[in-house]
């Protein structure tokens, strides 16, 4: 074997730790970090991330809850899947994991595909959802012609990504210097970037997923209940929060806190996404906690 062959994938580094626990939902080998105890909270990553973006917030959310941060499949250090990148199919796995993991009731933090999963899952399961908290979630601006070019376009550089073209790692590079624009978020930054060839067919996959009618989730609030608190990076041109208003409006017990940054507030932003999160969590899985034996014994 050539020194290349042996050579650990890229993608590996953007995952939390090298000692991760493992799951089989679906046929697929999940990766995950699990941390501290108490009420289960469960972060959800962006398209061709991986779990290491809650790599500033995980210690302290462990200190108070169970913070448990999968890597979505072909990303992190999760195995592959057979069945494309799509949000149909992360909202499915989603609940696969959460079975496999005995998970009753969580919060669930989702960014960009990971907040579409965790909206998705919330309306299909209002039961086993105390709080949602969605950072820059996809599928709230409606779709247009320039959406599906756009999309279509995003798409094209996962194909070039694929063939190895000279433009995609350039191309692929100035766009996350947007999509994530703080220091903070820098080391990750590069760690995504260094990885997005081998993450490149999933890129392309997911945002030919984006612009299908099964990805528009603009009237999915009037179907969740429990508390949300949109957490949403003001500097984000491709997930805009003015075009996602009107959806936001639908959810009837949300609150919205902005931040800096392109993308991913508790990434680029960490100190300040705490801040923001931490009450909310507070609240919400105090709540939980008192109705839940009170429901229980009016059984």
């Amino acid at each position: 074997m050539t020194p290349a062959a042996n050579a650990e994938p890229k993608r590996f580094a953007l995952g939390a730790s090298p000692d991760c626990r493992r799951v089989t939902v679906d046929g697929v080998s999940i990766a995950y970090d699990d941390r501290g105890g108490g009420f289960p909270v469960v972060g959800l990553h962006a398209i061709t991330h991986g779990s290491r973006d809650f790599e500033h917030v995980a210690d302290r959310l462990a200190r108070r809850w169970r913070l448990i941060t999968p890597d979505w499949p072909g990303q992190g250090r999760s195995g592959v899947d057979t069945h494309p990148a799509r949000l149909a199919r992360y909202a499915d796995l989603l609940a696969g994991f959460m079975d496999a993991l005995n998970i009753d009731r969580a919060v669930l933090i989702g960014n960009s595909i990971g907040g579409s999963a965790a909206m998705a899952y919330a309306a299909q399961f209002p039961s086993r959802v105390a709080a949602l908290v969605l950072a820059d979630p996809g599928g709230l601006v409606p779709m247009n012609n320039f959406g599906r070019r756009f999309c279509g376009m995003m798409a094209a550089l996962g194909r070039a990504g694929q063939r190895d073209a000279f433009y995609f790692k350039p191309v692929f590079s100035m766009l996350y210097r947007q999509f994530l624009k703080t220091p903070a978020a820098r080391a990750q930054r590069d760690r995504i970037v260094d990885a997005a060839g081998e993450c490149a067919a999933i890129w392309e996959q997911a945002w030919l997923g984006f612009r299908t009618p099964q990805a528009d989730q603009t009237g999915v609030g009037a179907q969740i209940e429990c508390p949300v608190l949109f957490a949403w990076a003001s500097g984000d041109s491709v997930v805009s929060f003015a075009r996602s208003k009107d959806a936001i409006g639908r959810f009837p017990n949300h609150s919205v806190a902005l931040f800096g940054g392109g993308h991913c507030p508790f990434l680029e932003e960490p100190e300040k996404f705490l801040a923001a999160v931490e009450p909310f969590l507070e609240r919400a899985t105090a709540i939980d906690r008192s109705a839940r034996p009170r429901a229980a014994a009016a059984i």
